[in-house]
């Protein structure tokens, strides 16, 4: 009785886990990705994007680089027809994030953001901390030597305590 409770215990949790499990944000539903998604101005961007099973060429917008027609081309791994395409960004155009919207031949559509930094700016990675003494030079101050010389004085005291414990 207990080993047939246990059994369909356990078969209604894995039904659970597999209706549960999560699915591919695209899996049969149009996409647009912009690589990188963070440039500068001056720079080539790859534009990739899906439309169905549409094979017509797509349009895409964006105040960051205008407008480009991207070019259906079979995907080697699945079949499916993938949209490609590049675009640069003019070398004036401001720092700001850009919304980036595909339009399909089937009037499908997708969108995404496509960051333009200032390349007078030098990057700012992430603060981790320990950068501080990173950049100073090795200094004698009070607290150095004092630090220097309780180590010293502890090492000495472990080693006569070894000492007098082995005779």
């Amino acid at each position: 009785m207990r080993s047939a409770l246990r059994a369909a215990v356990g078969g209604a949790a894995l039904g659970a886990v597999i209706l549960a499990a999560p699915t591919p944000v695209h899996a049969d539903g149009e996409y647009l990705r912009i690589t990188p998604s963070t440039v500068q101005p001056g720079f080539p961007v790859e534009i990739e994007g899906y439309c169905g099973d549409n094979v017509n060429p797509a349009t895409v917008m964006s105040d960051a680089f205008g407008t480009v027609t991207i070019a259906p081309t079979p995907d080697q791994r699945t079949g499916k027809f993938l949209h490609r395409g590049t675009a640069t960004v003019p070398t004036d155009k401001p720092p700001e994030d850009y919304p980036v919207a595909m339009t399909c031949a089937s009037q499908q559509s997708a969108s995404t953001t496509l960051h333009v930094v200032n390349p007078n700016v030098p990057p700012r990675g992430p603060h981790t901390g320990g950068g501080y003494l990173a950049n100073k030079p090795l200094s004698t101050n009070g607290f150095t030597l004092a630090g220097v010389g309780a180590l010293a004085l502890g090492s000495l005291l472990l080693f006569v305590k070894r000492r007098k414990q082995r005779s």
